[in-house]
């Protein structure tokens, strides 16, 4: 029998997922071992940014970029929301190429270190978005996409009507052979907006499931696709989220 800690409901009314590679709604309903079979030979996927200048496309990452086609659209009418963004990886390819960098030139480019923080990247998007609203960046290791939805309950529950919630991962590239390291299969950004409502439940209990393969958001987004009603995702404080949709 597990003990449930804590419980908050919410609603989801618009979300949007983009990656750096083109899955079809087939790809998405299908396994986990699917994807990690099948990432190398789906197309490579880029966007554009149309909606920025040339100037400020070029400093973009791969993970501001796929944060950027994510988020633009669904802040269309309403630009200045305050952000959650969570990540694991963060900003890690850039600090790898910042480390190498170091150790054979013995020099770094202070443009790319300012860029390689945690909150770089949110930093980014509330400067071309022009947010004055809180921004917030986070890591939780497999359930950011949890941990981040807690805190844009909580700013629901403070003073804002709706929250824009980012979730955004760029696995470590394979020529840094680090030891244990989790990769997703392919890069992502998921923003969300959350409003309060019950349109979802999730509780978090002590009893631990199993360990997934991959992370939190891509199950949410699997799930969406193959409309499943309630599921479990691991904690990393050892336990379990259940979700359920209404």
């Amino acid at each position: 029998m597990f003990q449930q800690v804590c419980h908050f409901d919410i609603n989801i009314p618009q979300w949007k997922i983009v990656c750096n590679k083109v899955l079809s709604p087939e790809d998405w309903r299908s396994s986990i071992s699917h994807w990690v079979k099948s990432s190398a030979l789906w197309p490579d996927f880029s966007p554009k940014l149309e909606f920025l200048s040339p100037l400020k496309r070029r400093r973009l990452s791969e993970s501001a970029r796929l944060f950027f086609a994510a988020a633009w659209e669904l802040t269309e009418r309403q630009s200045d929301l305050p952000v959650v963004y969570a990540s694991f990886n963060g900003e890690i390819n850039r600090n790898f190429s910042l480390w190498l960098s170091l150790l054979e030139d013995n020099e770094i480019s202070p443009t790319s270190f300012s860029l390689s923080v945690h909150n770089a990247l949110v930093g980014q998007w509330s400067e071309l978005r022009r947010v004055k609203n809180e921004v917030t960046a986070l890591t939780a290791r497999c359930d950011n996409l949890e941990i981040a939805l807690m805190e844009a309950y909580l700013m629901l529950q403070e003073r804002y009507d709706k929250v824009l919630v980012v979730v955004a991962e760029s696995p470590l590239k394979l020529e840094y052979n680090a030891y244990p390291v989790i990769r997703q299969p392919f890069s992502y950004a998921l923003a969300l907006i959350v409003e309060q409502g019950d349109q979802y439940r999730l509780t978090c209990c002590t009893e631990k499931c199993a360990d997934s393969q991959i992370d939190n958001a891509l199950t949410w987004v699997r799930n969406q696709y193959a409309t499943v009603n309630r599921w479990s995702t691991p904690s990393s404080a050892g336990g379990h989220w259940l979700w359920q949709k209404n």
